[in-house]
């Protein structure tokens, strides 16, 4: 379930009272973590959308995740990338591959990134 939430001025001032309170009184490991940072945007006026997802998921939902076309995702599927099941006609993906694989992707890109940062400095030094 996929429930966008935009806040009100009110939510935002609340948001912060809380987040202050957190760090007050800071608590450890990865759900305190991610209610900090939820907070953090919430306090900064950001919409926030928390997405609810089972150990499988669909093509479709896994396609979104990535912010790939569905057609995209099965060809990787009938290419080896990602292991799954098969539930009648349909394909089930791990959610823990396709997090795994969008983290392989986004350390490409920020590794691309930085090195096209580096040329365009070494250009600039010449």
């Amino acid at each position: 379930m996929s429930i966008p939430f935009i806040p009100t001025p009110a939510d935002t001032q609340d948001a912060q009272r809380q987040l202050q309170q957190l760090q007050r009184t800071p608590a450890t490991g990865r759900l305190a973590g991610l209610l900090e940072d939820l907070l953090q945007q919430l306090a900064a006026g950001k919409a926030v959308q928390v997405l609810t997802l089972d150990r499988e998921i669909s093509t479709q939902q896994a396609a979104e995740l990535l912010g790939v076309s569905r057609p995209y995702l099965v060809k990787l599927i009938e290419e080896g990338q990602f292991p799954h099941r098969k539930v009648g006609p349909r394909r089930r993906l791990y959610l823990e591959d396709v997090l795994a694989y969008k983290a392989g992707l986004d350390a490409q890109r920020q590794a691309a990134l930085q090195a096209l940062a580096d040329d365009l400095q070494d250009l600039e030094s010449d």
